[in-house]
This record gives C-alpha cells, sequence and structure tokens, in this order.
C-alpha cells in the first residue's frame, strides 16, 4: 500500500487531528438560526475518545455548552434588533447537537468504527420550520442585511430605516464579540494547540507507541505508518465492509499497544511547557471567555 510522503501526513494530521484556534471563526454568512435558551450540552466525546477535551489547552477554549450560549444570546440580540423594525424573530428550534467526535490521534471510538468504519457520525437532521413560522422577504432582509437583498444594490432599507450592512443577526454577533475578542490570546492558544501536535510526532515515546499500532495492523494484513493514513484513505464512497474491518483493528490495535494514551500524556506534557511562557495572556483570552459566557446568560435571561 502506497504511503503518503511525511509532509503530506503532517499536513493531514494537522486537519484532521483538530489543532485548531479555540474559538470558533469563519461564521457563515448566514448561519443557521438557534433557539434562544438552549438545553444543557453534554457534547464530549466518552472517555474513551475525550483526548482534546482533556489537553490542557482545552481550558482555554469553550465547551459545546458554552458555545450555544453564546448563539443563543446573539440570537435574542437579533430578535431586539428586528423589532426596532416592527417585525418579528422567532428562531426554530435548535437541531439535535452532532455526536461528538474526537480525531485528534486518529479514530478512536469502537462503536463509530464497527457502524461508520472512518467516517463521522451522520448529523441529527433539524426539523423544518412551519411554513407560518418561516421569514419572508422583509425579514430575510433585515435579519440579513445584504446576504438577504437578493443581490440588490444601493442603500438597505425597510420603511425608511437604514438597515445594517450585516443584517440585524450579523450586527449582533459582531457588537457581542467586541468586547471580548483577545487577538493575542487567540493567536497564542491555536499556536500551542497546532505545535504541540507535531511536535509529539517527533516524540520517542509516541514514535515507539505508533511502530507498535504499525506492527499490530501489519498481523492483520494492513500496511500503515500513522494512523492518519486511513483516515486519508476512506474519504469519498459508499462505507465498505473492508472500510469497518480496518477501522475496527486500528482502534483495537490503538488500545492493545496503549497509544492513545501515550500519545495524550506526551502531549500534555509538551502543552503545559508551552504554556508557561504564555500563561499571562492565556489566563486573560480565558477570563474573557468566562465574561463572554456569563453575558450570554444575562442576555438570555432578559429575553
Amino acid at each position: 500500500m502506497r504511503r503518503p510522503a511525511p509532509a503530506a501526513l503532517v499536513l493531514l494530521c494537522a486537519v484532521l487531528a483538530g489543532c485548531s484556534a479555540p474559538e470558533r471563526s469563519g461564521q457563515s454568512a448566514r448561519p443557521a438560526p438557534t433557539a434562544s435558551a438552549p438545553a444543557a450540552s453534554t457534547a464530549t466525546p466518552a472517555a474513551e475518545s475525550a483526548y482534546t477535551f482533556r489537553l490542557p489547552m482545552a481550558r482555554y477554549s469553550y465547551t459545546e455548552a458554552e458555545y450555544a450560549l453564546v448563539q443563543s444570546a446573539e440570537h435574542v440580540l437579533a430578535r431586539r434588533c428586528m423589532a426596532r423594525y416592527s417585525l418579528s424573530y422567532r428562531p426554530p428550534a435548535p437541531a439535535p447537537p452532532p455526536p461528538p467526535v474526537d480525531r485528534r490521534y486518529g479514530l478512536a471510538e469502537k462503536g463509530n468504527a464497527d457502524r461508520f468504519g472512518y467516517r463521522l457520525p451522520p448529523a441529527p437532521t433539524p426539523s423544518p420550520a412551519p411554513a407560518d413560522e418561516r421569514p419572508g422577504a422583509a425579514e430575510i432582509l433585515v435579519l440579513y442585511g445584504r446576504q438577504g437583498a437578493g443581490g440588490r444594490a444601493g442603500k438597505l432599507e425597510h420603511h425608511g430605516k437604514a438597515i445594517p450592512e450585516k443584517g440585524c443577526l450579523g450586527q449582533a454577533m459582531e457588537d457581542f464579540r467586541k468586547g471580548y475578542e483577545h487577538p493575542e490570546g487567540t493567536d497564542a492558544a491555536s499556536r500551542i494547540a497546532t505545535r504541540s501536535h507535531q511536535e509529539s510526532l517527533t516524540d520517542p515515546k509516541v514514535r515507539a507507541a505508533l511502530g507498535k499500532w504499525s506492527a499490530c495492523m501489519a498481523e492483520s494484513g494492513y500496511s500503515y505508518a500513522s494512523p492518519m493514513e486511513p483516515l486519508g484513505k476512506y474519504l469519498e464512497g459508499p462505507v465498505t465492509a473492508e472500510e469497518r474491518a480496518t477501522a475496527g483493528t486500528d482502534v483495537a490495535c490503538k488500545r492493545s499497544t496503549g497509544l492513545l494514551e501515550t500519545w495524550f500524556g506526551v502531549e500534555s506534557g509538551i502543552q503545559r511547557r508551552m504554556i508557561g511562557p504564555e500563561a499571562a495572556v492565556l489566563e486573560e483570552l480565558r477570563d474573557r471567555h468566562v465574561r463572554k459566557v456569563a453575558a450570554a446568560r444575562r442576555i438570555i435571561a432578559e429575553g
């Protein structure tokens, strides 16, 4: 079996392992509305795979539940904005959270391996809003601004009142986040999350554990040097029995060789070392996260 070049493997690892900034970015132009008061979420993978969520850097990231609170607060602010145009805005009920999956060290969940191979579990499909609750043209224009204008040029107005370029929702998101942004802390967190993973790949303990995993896979007829290789192979087409068998063997070999815990332990140590010089800026980032979530709760409570 042809193996990817080392550089490609490192890139694949960085992409698939979740080495990203702790605060989500790249919001879509028209984000899907969520309910104004989400239920508490436990969207964290089971202990068998919750490695990213247990690393030291997780302290400086939002949990899924906290991020849902922030989103809901933004929609409350958007609803207040819509009311100033004498328009109603009722976000539909949120879709069930997608099954949490952690692939920082490759596939780790036996149940998912047996059912989905290397693919992510399918996300729940939200129920469509009733026809009488769907926004009309005016609501879409005011809610999304230029993105909801259908290519219309010129000044955006509703009954003579100017509409924000980003609409009520985009403006609410931007305004709410302004007071809690901390680019220096976000950059530090992203840098550490990425570099710690890259450095862990060169650690002798991890390399030895990877070698044991590879030998275990070879005993079943699979030739892989890294758990990231099969992740990159099975990306398209239907899930086959071969893929499920490979995935099941992959997880079994990770468990029998102790690869996951070894890798997690090594990277945890690397992150703790990297956090030291950046502790002050990272704690400021965490403080802003805490204050932002608290503010989101107040906004939701006020309605």
